[in-house]
């Protein structure tokens, strides 16, 4: 008689998924070349489609605009966003080399005055640090990291055309890949991504244009100098939750500190900037927002370190639409629906809208 085969319990099932996860999250930080040009492209497309949707349902004499010219506008006004951005930023690089000389005999008296107040002598050592500066060094890695910039705007570009030509056929190619109707779920999942990124994006989209004109008005009767450019940063760090107001406030109270011999532009730059932030992203913002993002704060603070960790700055931008995708994918999958919960902001997790809701076709 054969004796009694004996069964060997396998690894626990909170092992394996441990195991899993850190599989991916190395996946995610090892491919991240090609992965962060397709994901900035992805919800770049969200956003572009979206504008698109919008121009094409303007009425031209009675009759809807066709989408070729509603995309053409699109993007007309995104070529024009950037010209605009780039005229600014290429006049502020020139007035900030011409203004370097008297910023830094500026900030060699702010350290005499500081050590003289400490009673050290402190400019010598300020002095020398500057000349350990060695820009010659630099300059190559400087240019490396430009035209890695270029080489991912690029692919970035590349991606977003080629989405574009794919876009008339997803919706068909995706019912026959799940050899289903549009009624499939996946389908609902997918358009119910695609409004809550569109929503998040427009949203921000408006906030932080209303950040960056507030505090321009602020910034501007003052004479601060490089006043847009500090505009124009509080507009794009507003898109990185949190941290990013506060950098935009540093940067320009900073300046005014080293630009103006007296404390009083310092305090009305730095407590202007800060009540704008404040009162945008506390109030003006979550009423915009309402429950469409339903992210927890610490989620939302945890997934800004975590995907800066893995994607560097990209990854903070993209932390938000990325967690929304996540939360929504688990709220579907029943075993993952516990994954959802956790990440919500008060732990009620609604369904997916039905068909026929008001939901943007992506």
């Amino acid at each position: 008689m054969n004796p009694p085969s004996r069964q060997v319990a396998g690894p626990p099932a909170w092992y394996i998924n441990v195991i899993l996860a850190a599989i991916v999250i190395a996946g995610l930080w090892w491919a991240r070349a090609f992965l962060v040009p397709i994901v900035v492209a992805l919800m770049l497309f969200v956003l572009l489609n979206s504008m698109i949707n919008r121009i094409a349902g303007f009425r031209v004499a009675g009759r809807a605009m066709p989408r070729g010219v509603a995309a053409a506008i699109g993007i007309a006004i995104i070529a024009f966003v950037l010209f605009v951005f780039t005229t600014i930023l290429s006049q502020q690089v020139n007035a900030v080399v011409e203004a370097m000389p008297r910023y830094l005999q500026r900030m060699d008296d702010l350290v005499r005055d500081l050590g003289s107040f400490a009673g050290e002598d402190l400019s010598a050592d300020f002095a020398a640090a500057f000349r350990e500066i060695n820009l010659a060094e630099r300059l190559p890695r400087i240019l490396g990291s430009a035209g890695a910039m270029l080489t991912g705007i690029s692919l970035v570009v590349l991606y977003l055309a080629f989405m574009f030509t794919e876009r008339p056929v997803f919706w068909s190619k995706l019912g026959r890949v799940l050899d289903a109707g549009p009624e499939h779920q996946a389908h609902h999942v997918i358009r119910a991504i695609n409004e809550s990124i569109e929503r998040y994006f427009w949203v921000k989209l408006v906030v932080s244009s209303m950040t960056g004109l507030a505090a321009y008005a602020v910034m501007k009767p003052l004479g601060l100098d490089f006043a847009e450019t500090w505009a124009l940063l509080a507009f794009i760090l507003n898109f990185i939750p949190n941290i990013g107001s506060v950098i935009a406030t540093i940067a320009p109270t900073l300046v005014a500190l080293v630009q103006f011999d007296t404390l009083g532009p310092f305090l009305i730059v730095g407590l202007g900037v800060t009540a704008i932030e404040l009162f945008i992203g506390n109030v003006v913002e979550p009423a915009l927002m309402g429950r469409s993002l339903n992210l927890s704060p610490l989620v939302i603070i945890l997934s800004l370190t975590f995907w800066g960790a893995l994607w560097g700055v990209v990854g903070m931008f993209l932390s938000v639409p990325i967690m929304v995708t996540v939360l929504i994918v688990a709220s579907q999958v029943p075993a993952w629906r516990w994954v959802a919960v956790v990440l919500s902001n008060d732990g009620d997790i609604p369904s997916i809208k039905a068909p026929g809701s008001s939901v943007t076709q992506a």
